[in-house]
């Protein structure tokens, strides 16, 4: 009883409130919307455009509030872009050419700002920035998209945050996969795989009529027939023009797909406001890829774990991950996560 009473009085106010009418309704709207717009070309008058006209306002009001004395510091150089997606119209296409081109034309030597929706971007051409930034503490984590953690790579030496799960994957990639054992047993493999790549050259070229071939495909077919052959100890026919077993036609299907969900731009990862509305579908796509890629690799591990001799060596990735034991030793779902990124990241 006390709290339907004490409720109602909402009602009540509501009824007894004759000024909210639909005009005073849509003029509210109509001043909000304006603040909000406001609001939001004061941020992207800043360098850099809005995600760090952002940043610097919120710093600069932290400082106030705080009364600690803000730092003036030299504004680092970069284009607005438009309002509220600042320059995500320079990832479509040949980005990195795009992005180039507007440090050029800034006078951007050093170091470049820019603003994709609501995500700050640093951008350098310089090899000694690059140097700085790579082995700065700071840049240790890697941001994760959407599309990369739904495939699982958080789980991935390439996406994992640094820490300890992160210095276990380091330790096993550099003590067994890099290897100088490793690398010389799997040496048989690769010549055989560069005679492959110089006999589909050798005859690409007398096939053309103009002379010229694409030799983008032939290294991409090489570079991952590599991978997978010491990931998983057997060579799939990757090739479209080639006709494979059902396993090769599944595996160049899963990384065909994984390939064009992590190359894509989600509008997603950078504008909060679109992250449940999944306009793209990738989302989706990636709901239905994992089910897959768990399926696939988790009977490559069933095969290779059901092979194993205790007293044989490891011959491949997956047998490795395999024979870990103690601290190092990970679970079915990370093994399948390590392996999936492994094959999908090289190229």
């Amino acid at each position: 009883m006390t709290t339907n009473i004490e409720s109602r009085w909402i009602f009540a106010l509501a009824s007894k409130c004759k000024s909210l009418t639909s005009i005073n309704f849509l003029c509210f709207l109509s001043l909000f919307v304006l603040f909000w717009f406001m609001i939001n070309l004061f941020y992207w008058s800043h360098p850099g455009g809005p995600a760090w006209g952002k940043y610097k306002w919120t710093k600069t009001r932290r400082s106030i509030t705080s009364m600690t004395k803000q730092n003036s510091k030299i504004s680092i150089p970069g284009p607005k872009g438009l309002p509220i997606i600042g320059s995500m119209s320079l990832m479509s296409g040949l980005a990195h050419q795009k992005v180039s081109a507007m440090a050029e034309t800034l006078r951007a030597k050093r170091v470049m700002a820019m603003s994709l929706g609501e995500t700050r971007l640093i951008v350098t051409c310089n090899p000694d920035v690059a140097k700085e930034i790579l082995n700065s503490a700071v840049f240790a984590d890697r941001p994760v998209k959407e599309s990369a953690y739904s495939l699982m790579f958080n789980k991935a030496i390439g996406f994992a945050p640094y820490g300890i799960y992160w210095r276990t994957l380091r330790k096993i990639a550099s003590t067994h996969l890099f290897c100088p054992k490793q690398i010389k047993s799997s040496e048989p493999q690769r010549f055989d795989i560069a005679r492959g790549m110089v006999a589909e050259l050798s005859m690409k070229c007398n096939e053309s009529v103009s002379g010229s071939i694409r030799v983008r495909d032939i290294l991409k077919a090489a570079s991952l027939n590599n991978i997978m052959c010491s990931v998983f100890g057997k060579k799939y026919i990757l090739d479209q023009n080639k006709r494979g077993d059902s396993g090769s036609e599944e595996l160049r299907k899963l990384v065909e797909e994984g390939y064009d969900l992590l190359g894509s731009m989600n509008w997603s990862d950078h504008l909060p406001v679109l992250g449940d509305l999944d306009l793209q579908r990738i989302r989706f796509r990636c709901f239905n890829l994992v089910p897959r890629v768990n399926k696939f690799v988790g009977e490559i591990i069933e095969e290779h774990r059901n092979q194993r001799n205790e007293n044989s060596s490891p011959q491949d990735f997956v047998d490795v991950m395999l024979s870990l034991q103690g601290t190092s030793k990970l679970s079915d779902s990370d093994i399948i996560a390590v392996l999936w990124v492994t094959i999908s990241l090289p190229l």
